[in-house]
């Protein structure tokens, strides 16, 4: 018989109908569901790894990392009201959700040890935005954590950033047609947004992917990874496209979004859930790819080439990132000790953003290495985003929240954690729309 099962039976057998841990509720207590009860009356199952006289409660503090700004908002204490997001990595269940309290405080009544996925997030309402000026104000942190019961976590919420251009929504690959992984995937796509009140020249601009984590690589754990990808002087990337233009040809005006899509041709042909890209900004460009005439391309220009021939499309294995203008042969670049691949390291100060997503289903946990705490260093993005939905029904995208509206333009939420920068609703290429948060008042 199961070890779960402690039996004070009388007469007869015991049979197991359940043998599952289930997380319920949400708040500050949350218990371990109990299992089944077995057919022979007198029996009662626990969790073994338990007793009475154990902790069992997991407690997480929320500070802000700006302590001016908490003096200012009056959280010298800590983060009231902030929402705290826990996902055990393995595990079918949505995430946790539990709210701190008046000193940034929140505790797990009774947690089931192992490897968490954590994020907490805080928005100001718009009563609350006194001490700002009336501007509204998104902080949020986020990173992979070993949870344990009696233990206790900080986080330390970022504040929203004064970005430039961003990843507003992003197309990955997932299933289309309801049922089964096709074996057409060139629809993905990204949209940039411009969130300042003056206009970006893309000319020169580099996009591409970051070093990726060990859950690409498998085999090699996290210690082994940390030097390349918590790299603190950048980010270090072998697959990069650059913006066509000389310098002032392609302009990006306050508020606008530009759509780069990964072959810029009508998907929808191929099946009726896809998009039609034809009338993308731009499109990424791979040595074996269809080509739009009527599209700008962004060429790859190393330094190592994409297998994958139609260029280096949005990805959950990568973070992504874009980059200011450089000279790629003035950097510093290597091999490195894995696959042999030539890479180059983009200082940070020249990266405008990154964002990265990952599946976060059991499936996909199942399949390869546990996540690292960071994919990136955690100035740069402190947590991937969910992208559940996208793996099973690719006309959602995730897309990113919007902040507030300012005169008359929508500014959108940039926290350094895509965990709680983005959403997933409905694709929506080209345009911001309201699906994503209710907008703040127009200021």
């Amino acid at each position: 018989m199961s070890p779960l099962c402690r039996e004070s039976v009388r007469s007869g057998s015991c049979q197991m109908r359940v043998l599952k841990r289930t997380l319920l509720g949400i708040a500050t207590a949350i218990t371990v569901a109990t299992f089944a009860a077995c057919d022979t009356p007198g029996v009662t199952l626990i969790d073994p790894d338990l007793s009475d006289d154990d902790d069992r409660s997991l407690t997480i503090t929320v500070q802000l990392e700006d302590t001016t700004l908490a003096r200012t908002l009056g959280w010298s204490r800590g983060v009231p009201s902030a929402d705290v997001y826990l996902m055990r990595v393995g595990d079918e269940f949505d995430p946790i959700t539990i709210v701190t309290d008046s000193t940034g405080t929140a505790v797990l009544e009774t947690v089931l040890p192992g490897l968490y996925r954590m994020a907490a997030y805080r928005m100001l309402g718009e009563e609350e935005t006194g001490p700002t000026d009336g501007a509204i104000r998104a902080f949020g942190d986020g990173r992979v954590a070993q949870v344990a019961a009696g233990r206790t976590i900080p986080m330390t919420l970022l504040a929203d950033q004064p970005s430039s251009l961003v990843f507003s929504e992003v197309q990955l690959v997932g299933r289309y047609d309801g049922t089964n992984w096709a074996e057409y995937d060139w629809f993905v796509y990204f949209e940039l947004h411009n969130n300042t009140d003056s206009t970006i020249y893309l000319d020169g601009m580099l996009y591409g992917h970051a070093w990726k984590t060990a859950r690409d690589y498998g085999t090699f754990p996290c210690v082994v990874t940390e030097p390349f990808r918590m790299d603190p002087i950048g980010l270090w990337s072998n697959w990069l496209h650059r913006f066509p233009g000389s310098g002032a040809d392609y302009p990006v005006a306050p508020g606008q979004t530009v759509v780069v899509a990964l072959d810029a041709v009508d998907h929808s042909v191929v099946h009726p859930n896809l998009p039609d890209l034809t009338q993308a900004d731009f499109e990424l460009q791979g040595h074996g790819d269809a080509d739009n005439p009527d599209v700008p391309n962004l060429p790859e220009v190393g330094p190592d080439i994409y297998w994958y021939s139609h260029g280096v499309g949005p990805t959950p294995t990568a973070p992504m990132f874009l980059a200011k203008a450089l000279d790629l042969d003035a950097l510093a670049q290597m091999i490195d000790p894995f696959w042999a691949h030539p890479w180059v390291r983009i200082p940070r100060e020249a990266v405008l953003d990154v964002v990265d997503f990952d599946g976060m289903s059991p499936d996909v946990d199942a399949l390869i290495a546990p996540p690292c705490d960071w994919s990136v260093h955690p100035s740069l993005n402190r947590l991937e985003a969910v992208h559940v939905l996208n793996l099973y029904d690719a006309t959602f995208t995730a897309q990113r929240r919007v902040l507030q509206r300012r005169d008359g333009r929508f500014v959108l939420q940039d926290v350094n954690t895509s965990f709680v920068d983005f959403l997933e609703a409905k694709r929506n290429p080209g345009s911001i729309g309201n699906l994503r948060v209710s907008v703040q008042r127009d200021r």
